[in-house]
Formats: structure tokens, C-alpha cells, sequence
């Protein structure tokens, strides 16, 4: 299990020295300048409609990131699970993710999207409104390998560090400003963690 640090600018980027990995949210930064990280990095491109500020084309961004990860040598690019399958030729290893923001959808169909992946990762995230929904999260982690699961919300924060004893490689955090509701501060993780163990 590896802890994850989002990052939208280049101070946050100082700021996530304790972490294990570090995600470039390409869509936050207002001037992405190329860098050498010596930490595990995730390049991400979010659009608008999946919580991002990316208002372009599939193809750009998908170009942008196969360009970007080559030159850095990225780790992990972070794909949207509904991208067609010529958007999964890269040279390093994938994460699709799906992200709802309004709720948490039937198990099945949470699982059809992990038994479909094209991805090395299968990530569900999605907006917790009940203890049904940590249930729905909890049976994913625990039937498949390689899945990256949590609720968004303040309520269920929780979910994020439970689903590192439940076999999910990653547990994302935030430093600076948060990036998605019921996000956990590194410092606060690697608190909690310790206490844990």
C-alpha cells in the first residue's frame, strides 16, 4: 500500500515529500512546466465532467498524457474507464478510473466496470449516502485484485484507509487544498496508519 499525494501546482509538489507517489493533476496547473520527480508518479488529465477543469477533446488530452508520460517517464497514467480503446496504448502502467459524484451506483454494475477494465488498476470512486454503499466498496475490494475503492464524502473519509487493509495498492491524499470531499490530509493518513499498525 502506497500512500498518494495530489498535486495541482508546483508548491504542492514540494509540499509532498513524505509521500510514496505523487499524482500530477495536469488539469489543475496553470503552467506545467516538465520535471523530474524522484518519487512513483501518476499523471492524470481530468475533464470537466469527471470532477477536472479539462474542457478539450478526448484525443488532446489523451496526446497530451501519452506525450507527458514518455518524457517523464511516468509510472501510471489515470484514464477514464469510457474512453474508447485506442486511448490504453501506453508504454506504462494504467489506472481507469470511474468517478460518480452523485451516488454510488448497484453493485453489478461497479463490478462489470472492474471485470472490463483495459487498465492494470480498476478505480471506483464514487459519492457515499449510506452504510449500503461501504458494503458495495467492501465487496469489490475483497472478489477482485488490483482495485483502487473509497466513497467520497466527509462522512465516509473512513473508507479511504479501510480500503488499504482490503487490498487496494493506494490510498490518495491531499496536501495544500483538497481535491475531492472527504480527501485526507497526507500528514493525517501516515498519523492514522501508524497508529493502526
Amino acid at each position: 500500500m502506497k500512500l498518494v499525494a495530489t498535486v495541482g501546482n508546483d508548491k504542492e509538489i514540494a509540499m509532498a515529500e513524505n509521500a510514496d507517489v505523487i499524482e500530477i493533476r495536469l488539469d489543475l496547473f496553470d503552467d506545467f512546466r516538465r520535471m523530474s520527480l524522484d518519487k512513483e508518479m501518476i499523471l492524470t488529465f481530468r475533464k470537466v465532467a469527471d470532477g477536472g477543469k479539462f474542457e478539450g477533446s478526448d484525443k488532446e488530452r489523451v496526446e497530451t498524457l501519452k506525450s507527458l508520460s514518455d518524457e517523464l517517464n511516468a509510472d501510471y497514467v489515470d484514464l477514464e474507464f469510457d474512453l474508447p480503446d485506442w486511448a490504453f496504448d501506453f508504454d506504462c502502467k494504467i489506472i481507469e478510473s470511474y468517478h460518480n459524484f452523485k451516488e454510488t451506483p448497484e453493485y453489478s454494475e461497479l463490478e462489470r466496470i472492474v471485470k472490463n477494465r483495459r487498465g492494470d488498476f480498476a478505480k471506483i470512486v464514487t459519492m457515499g449516502k449510506s452504510r449500503k454503499d461501504v458494503e458495495k466498496i467492501v465487496k469489490l475490494l475483497v472478489n477482485h485484485d488490483n482495485v483502487i475503492s473509497f466513497l467520497m464524502g466527509e462522512k465516509f473519509s473512513f473508507t479511504r484507509i479501510m480500503a488499504a487493509y482490503l487490498g487496494s495498492p493506494f490510498i490518495y491524499c491531499y496536501v495544500g487544498e483538497r481535491k475531492a470531499p472527504g480527501q485526507i490530509h497526507l500528514d493525517d493518513a501516515q498519523r492514522i496508519l501508524r497508529i493502526l499498525r
